[in-house]
């Protein structure tokens, strides 16, 4: 029974359908996360609290890579890439987006986070030399405008370094996801939890040093089922499931998750936090999704015209051949 339930599995894992189901729930778990974080804030200080969340889910990834019977000192990673992500993805990444959430709507961190395609073709064409079209470059003037609009008008130039702190965590994350690009075929269970840990505590001693944490509004319910459900799923979960889907699709197909997220937590941002977005913050978003869309849409059409060209020439030598 149980060989049949491991077999029935690998051949699920190996399906297109896995990678289908492993997409919809990374984007799913990204989508909510937003105001996961907001509630975390109300009784957890921003520093601390993303310190919290990375211990926990290290810890987690840890029993995971045991329960698999992942052989550690076999598949550790080359301690830069560890040190990168550390750094960039969990570290800086999440640092400023708590900071950012203090004071701007969840939702609306999320559309500022959408920017991250824009640093990814940005850190690509530098690392790796991938070239830049001019759909993208005018996607990324759409996009900055949907930030200049959210940010610089009205009531919410007083939160403009906060729309900043985003932007560089939008930065920071598009950095570290090129970089774990070139080394995908790492086992992510190896990779992700030390360089969680190594951020995570980090992150908590400067949260316990800089930062006022009280031990019992932080220990309550409300504040324990948030920081477990952002580390358990929103840290551990999606970040297994991103770096497994770097190891079969391209980063550009990854990219496009950028256009969803900010959509899922716009909305339960509004239906489930209760948070009040204006004519002016949804027009900014409409920019900033619009600019995304143009940017990574087009690659996308480009990549299935060429590949139709080169089946139509393939066909006529083949008709031409018989």
């Amino acid at each position: 029974m149980f060989h049949a339930l491991t077999c029935s599995w690998a051949r699920f894992v190996a399906s297109p359908i896995a990678v289908v189901v492993a997409y919809a729930t990374t984007v799913l778990i990204w989508g909510t996360t937003w105001l996961g974080i907001k509630v975390s804030l109300a009784s957890i200080p921003p520093i601390a609290g993303a310190g919290f969340r990375f211990i926990l889910a290290s810890l987690v990834l840890y029993v995971m890579g045991a329960v698999f019977r992942v052989d550690f000192r076999r598949n550790q990673p080359p301690w830069h890439l560890i040190a990168v992500l550390a750094l960039s993805m969990f570290g800086i990444n999440y640092a400023l987006t708590y900071l950012a959430e203090t004071h701007l709507a969840s939702g609306l961190v999320a559309v500022l986070f959408g920017t991250m395609p824009f640093f990814i073709f940005g850190f690509a064409r530098v690392l790796v030399r991938e070239p830049v079209s001019r759909n993208t470059l005018i996607g990324a003037v759409l996009a900055l405008g949907g930030v200049a609009v959210i940010s610089l008008v009205g009531d919410m130039r007083a939160e403009l370094m906060y729309v900043v702190a985003a932007l560089i965590a939008s930065a920071s994350s598009g950095f570290a996801n090129v970089y774990l690009k070139r080394f995908a075929s790492s086992e992510p269970l190896a990779t992700l939890p030390p360089a969680m840990l190594i951020a995570g505590v980090g992150l908590t001693i400067g949260g316990l040093v800089f930062e006022h944490v009280d031990p019992a509004r932080a220990t309550s319910s409300g504040s324990l089922a948030a920081v477990a459900y952002l580390a358990v799923f929103g840290s551990a979960l999606a970040f297994y499931l991103n770096h497994w889907l770097l190891q079969r699709v391209s980063a550009g197909i990854m990219g496009l998750s950028a256009l969803m997220i900010p959509v899922i937590a716009v909305a339960v941002g509004a239906l489930a936090g209760g948070e009040v977005f204006g004519i002016r913050d949804l027009a900014g978003a409409a920019l900033v999704v619009g600019g995304v869309w143009l940017s990574l849409a087009a690659p996308q059409v480009k990549r299935q015209r060429r590949k139709a060209t080169v089946s139509a020439i393939i066909a006529a030598r083949a008709a031409a051949g018989d």
